[in-house]
């Protein structure tokens, strides 16, 4: 992803995800990558329109998630495709802020887990879902990649602290999930005790209200921050201002969430257009309004209004749609488009190009092994989602 072209006015400011496979795969798998990009786009703003009002419902004790949903989709929308001068100069810090606020809340639940330990069982039945759903971070960094790379200098130095900020960064995802996950199966019972035996024998069994466990999450598409705040809130009074706090912080993370993919989603529909007309164009300006703006911003629309509308009819298919097609999209992004073009653009038909840093044998090697990884774990969603369904 670090190989960009520096020839034909094709400056690193602006490159974007079409762009890429416009210049790096043969002309077919270029429109597919195109439109896989900006399915994926969709899939993820569909998971994060789902999780963001549930955020706010959770936060400001709001029965139906669906009241809310127009309201966080559409003015993040229009922030997004009309106000991204206002963002873009604070996306670093707003990613920085969104960071920060998950440490904290990660660092809190995990203290407050420790203190309550409910016994946690494991079933490896159910392996599946939960590495599917680890992959989605991994797999899905290849789609802010560019655009976070625009905003350094084409030098040696910059393209080296990039990557290093990449890995640390998802070094830091995979420890955080961790223990976050960890601290839910602390405070969360995973099942209702009277589900899982014979109803005859209730009476010595302590049966939990509706909501109260993780299976009920998963059946009602939830996100684990509500049944958290509401085992803290009722069983442990104690901790309830830890699952406000909480729920306010990914009620803040989902938000920023959200607003970025929205933005990274413009960005790569104006590169579509852009690359259609073969000429640059402010959208911004409406002064130097034509057919490219008009196309790009009602593009930006149609897609948006698919996740609202998607989001809409949907609430609660939150855990379906992070655990089955937000992974499989992002991991067959980087199995398959992403491996073609490092193998095609580490050949010898783009030595020519001028690049600051350019990756070592050993680093061009390790392309194969992240290419088999990736299609596996595509493979493996597909196979479970089928037996799932059957």
């Amino acid at each position: 992803m670090l190989l960009y072209f520096t020839d034909s006015g094709s400056l690193p400011g602006h490159v974007d995800l079409f762009a890429l496979g416009d210049r790096f795969l043969p002309r077919i798998l270029s429109y597919a990558f195109g439109i896989h990009v900006l399915l994926t786009f969709t899939i993820n703003g569909l998971s994060y329109a789902l999780a963001g009002s549930q955020a706010y419902s959770d936060v400001f004790s709001i029965t139906n998630t669906i009241v809310v949903l127009p309201f966080f989709c559409w003015i993040l929308n229009l922030l997004a495709v009309f106000g991204r001068r206002l963002v873009d100069p604070f996306v670093s810090i707003l990613t920085l802020f969104k960071g920060t606020l998950l440490l904290i809340v990660v660092v809190i639940a995990f203290i407050v887990g420790s203190t309550i330990q409910k016994e946690i069982t494991n079933d490896f039945h159910y392996i599946a879902d939960s590495f599917l759903t680890v992959t989605v971070a991994l797999g899905g960094t290849f789609l802010t990649m560019p655009y976070m790379f625009t905003k350094i200098s084409f030098s040696e130095p910059d393209v080296r602290y990039y990557r290093l900020a990449i890995t640390l960064g998802m070094v830091t995802c995979y420890v955080l999930e961790t223990l976050w996950c960890w601290a839910v199966l602390d405070v969360v019972p995973q099942v209702d005790p009277c589900l899982s035996i014979d109803y005859t024998n209730t009476s010595t069994t302590s049966c939990l209200p509706p909501g109260y466990t993780l299976q009920s999450a998963e059946e009602n598409g939830e996100i684990s921050t509500v049944p958290f705040s509401r085992v803290l809130d009722d069983s442990y009074p104690m901790y309830s201002w830890v699952g406000t706090v909480i729920s306010v912080f990914i009620m803040i993370s989902i938000t920023v969430s959200y607003t970025f993919n929205s933005t990274v989603l413009c960005q790569t529909v104006e590169g579509v257009v852009s690359s259609v007309w073969r000429v640059g164009w402010n959208r911004c300006d409406f002064k130097l309004a034509s057919s490219e703006v008009i196309v790009a911003i009602a593009a930006n629309f149609f897609l948006m209004t698919v996740i609202f509308v998607v989001a809409l009819f949907n609430p609660q298919s939150f855990v379906i749609i992070v655990s089955k097609a937000m992974s499989i999209a992002n991991n067959f992004g980087v199995g398959f488009y992403i491996s073609i073009m490092m193998w095609r653009c580490t050949g010898k038909n783009f030595q020519y190009l001028e690049i600051p840093l350019p990756l070592s044998k050993f680093q061009v090697k390790l392309q194969y092994l992240v290419s088999v990884f990736f299609m596996l774990a595509t493979v493996w969603g597909v196979v479970s989602w089928i037996l799932e369904s059957i």
